[in-house]
């Protein structure tokens, strides 16, 4: 039951995910209990826990309704947060990671941000806003105020083309609107990380917005599913000194992991996509296109785009790309980028 006083104001719904969060979720809960917005919903899809994660939540009895809509089948964190977004009923949708810690004003912050652009823009537009991230230990010591100081991660992102090589808003940072969940579900099977989807579908179709204060404690520990690292914090001192052929092909294989994963995501994102792309999307997808065609298109491309990664890395990564994929291009009078990935496939075929 929501409270008389909430309905002044819309439903927000927390999409929680979570996997053996015994430990961690009651912090959680105590941060989003303190939320200063009045009105809210957490929306839990549990993973196959096996340490009683939804039997606590089950027993939760705070300010605010708690369901579980799927618990007992391993789907994988990104199946797992869409089925957490499916089951969410309001307006506005927030993501959660079961070890975080909110500070109070984080979802009113980020509500005033949406509204602006849902004001300008009409409320069918897609909109995205994500605050800025503390990083944190497991006892919630501070390691770094803002995740954008120690990683190459822009908060400036907002076009397509800065979403194309990865993505810069974790999706613990994000709230996002109706109508970015009506673009952006259900997502393909086969995509690389869920939050990174809705990151380009809004880059794509809407507004995303940065708000710099810290209102997330982002926890670093053994366990991060998803943690800095993945979001290319520089190498440590040991890692750099690693040395040794054992050493060198698992760098190898991680970044053809890397590079296969980019492939896969842009490639669902083009083949979902594809026509309906705003002028200025497809203008990014064939400035990609050209970019892993060339050295020049390379080039013009990494200066022009936040792309998360330094300049020489970025290069590199467009060059790799290459040979991972023919042309993500969605010019109106290309063939769709799948059905000519198909043809270069049959026509390998045949030579060999």
């Amino acid at each position: 039951m929501h409270h008389d006083d909430t309905l002044g104001e819309p439903l927000v719904s927390i999409a929680l995910a979570t996997y053996n969060g015994h430990t961690y979720l009651p912090e959680l809960l105590a941060s989003l209990e303190a939320q200063s917005w009045p009105n809210l919903e957490v929306v839990v899809s549990d993973d196959a826990s096996t340490d009683g994660t939804p039997e606590l939540l089950a027993t939760y009895s705070g300010r605010f309704p708690v369901r579980l809509v799927a618990s007992g089948e391993r789907v994988g964190i990104v199946r797992n947060f869409e089925r957490a977004l499916a089951g969410c009923r309001g307006e506005y949708i927030a993501l959660a990671d079961q070890d975080d810690v909110w500070a109070p004003e984080k979802l009113t912050d980020l509500m005033r941000e949406l509204r602006q652009v849902e004001q300008a823009k009409g409320r069918n537009t897609p909109a995205l806003a994500f605050c800025d991230i503390e990083l944190v230990d497991a006892t919630l010591c501070c390691l770094s105020k803002s995740l954008f100081d120690i990683t190459a991660k822009s908060c400036r992102a907002e076009r397509l083309r800065d979403f194309l090589l990865s993505n810069h808003v974790p999706g613990c940072a994000m709230l996002v609107n109706r109508a970015t969940l009506d673009r952006a579900l259900p997502f393909p099977a086969g995509i690389v990380m869920h939050d990174w989807w809705l990151s380009m579908v809004v880059a794509s179709f809407g507004e995303i917005r940065h708000v710099a204060a810290p209102h997330l404690k982002y926890r670093q520990h053994e366990s991060n599913a998803v943690g800095a690292s993945a979001t290319n914090r520089r190498p440590t001192s040991a890692a750099r000194g690693e040395c040794g052929a054992a050493a060198a092909e698992r760098r190898g294989a991680s970044r053809r992991r890397q590079i296969d994963g980019i492939a896969d995501q842009v490639r669902l994102f083009a083949r979902r996509f594809g026509a309906e792309l705003p002028a200025e999307a497809r203008e990014d997808m064939n400035a990609f296109s050209r970019g892993i065609a060339n050295w020049r298109g390379a080039v013009e491309f990494v200066m022009i785009s936040h792309t998360g990664e330094t300049f020489v890395r970025a290069l590199k990564m467009m060059r790799r790309l290459r040979k991972s994929v023919l042309s993500f291009g969605v010019d109106a009078r290309c063939p769709p980028f799948g059905q000519r990935l198909r043809r270069r496939r049959s026509a390998r075929g045949s030579m060999s």
